[in-house]
């Protein structure tokens, strides 16, 4: 019984068994999902890099050529004309010489003003190249003074050149002659030649170095001739053709037989006066030998050439100006030139004792003190 009952048991199972495989067949398992593989990186090849545009580097400015300097620009006004054969020629020739000197080192361009003689249009004028930045303004005579003294005060930066005078500034410089040196030798050729023993000099304003020039032509001549007197006269006014004339005359009349004159313009009228009365007679400032040839025996020269060259280089290497520069006999600034044409008149006697008073001159042992100081008479 128990035997049959395990049997049963048994079948029931089996027959289960049956059933459920026929319901579901067999079971499929789940694949387990696989991990994807790991995919070996594949190496990219770098990507080409578009080249980056370089940015030019910054060029170094190129260096500009250094400016060349500009030319020396000189205004040279004259209260005469340029050829007058007298003090504004001289300073003319002058400067002209100083360019032609200076040559290739410094290139001078000169602009020239003539006949510049009243105060009233001074100013105006030294004003006009001071505004236009010219490196040197000259005023070639002592009425210039105070209107450039008033200019060069606007103008630091301008140099300014004062022909005679006395008054210095920072940017202005005097320059003058020692025409006490000129005048004593004029003297001694004066006091030499006279038979009459009277002799005379003619001026245009009794100032600076006309001043000086007539006291030193007197003691000159007395030196000369002991026994000689000296006619002195001033005509007021440096272009005065008919006052100095009439001067001249008025000399002759009295009993002079030499003359000398320094006074700019009027020179010639004396020349010219001399040669109507056959009277002997000697220039001054240029060489006027030419004028009145027949009785003109020699011509104190003024050289201003070197000296105009000295006055440029010190404007450019900044020493310029607050001093006083001087001409004479022993920077060949001042001349005596002899007419060859009457050398006949010049005795050994006469030629020696020139060259001893201008030796003496340039070594300094000869000292004629204050002319300044020593006033004249008629």
């Amino acid at each position: 019984m128990r035997k049959n009952a395990l049997l049963l048991t048994v079948l029931s199972l089996m027959i289960l068994a049956i059933l459920l495989a026929a319901c579901g067949g067999t079971a499929v398992e789940e694949p387990m999902a696989e991990e994807p593989m790991a995919e070996e990186p594949v190496a990219e090849e770098p990507m080409a890099e578009e080249p980056v545009a370089e940015e030019p580097a910054a060029e170094e400015p190129a260096e500009e050529p250094a400016a060349e300097a500009g030319p020396y620009k000189v205004a040279l006004i004259l209260p005469g004309r340029a050829d007058d054969v007298s003090w504004n020629q001289a300073a003319f020739e002058g400067m002209n010489w100083a360019k032609d000197t200076l040559g290739a080192d410094v290139q001078v361009d000169i602009t020239v003003v003539e006949q510049v003689y009243d105060v009233a249009d001074i100013e105006p004028a030294l004003l006009d190249y001071a505004q236009q930045g010219y490196d040197l303004v000259v005023g070639h005579g002592f009425q210039f003074q105070e209107p450039m003294l008033k200019v060069a005060a606007d103008y630091p930066d301008v140099h300014f050149a004062l022909g005679t005078g006395f008054k210095l500034a920072p940017n202005v410089g005097v320059y003058d002659v020692k025409l006490g040196d000129g005048g004593y030798v004029m003297g001694i050729i004066a006091g030499m030649l006279t038979e009459s023993n009277i002799v005379g000099v003619i001026g245009g304003l009794d100032v600076s170095e006309i001043h000086r020039g007539h006291v030193a032509f007197k003691l000159g001549a007395e030196a000369a001739n002991p026994d000689v007197t000296v006619l002195s006269s001033f005509i007021g006014d440096f272009n005065d053709l008919s006052g100095a004339k009439e001067a001249a005359l008025n000399q002759i009349n009295a009993g002079a037989d030499v003359l000398w004159q320094s006074g700019d313009g009027i020179g010639i009228a004396v020349l010219n006066a001399c040669a109507e009365q056959d009277v002997i007679c000697m220039g001054n400032n240029a060489n006027q030998n030419g004028i009145e040839p027949d009785i003109t025996v020699a011509s104190n020269v003024y050289a201003w050439g070197p000296m105009f060259v000295q006055m440029i280089k010190e404007s450019q290497d900044g020493t310029y100006g607050d001093k006083h520069y001087w001409i004479d006999f022993a920077n060949e600034g001042q001349q005596t030139i002899w007419n060859d044409g009457l050398s006949d008149l010049i005795t050994p006697e006469i030629q020696e004792k020139v060259d001893e008073a201008r030796q003496s001159l340039i070594d300094g042992t000869l000292d004629l003190g204050d002319l300044d100081a020593i006033e004249l008479e008629g």
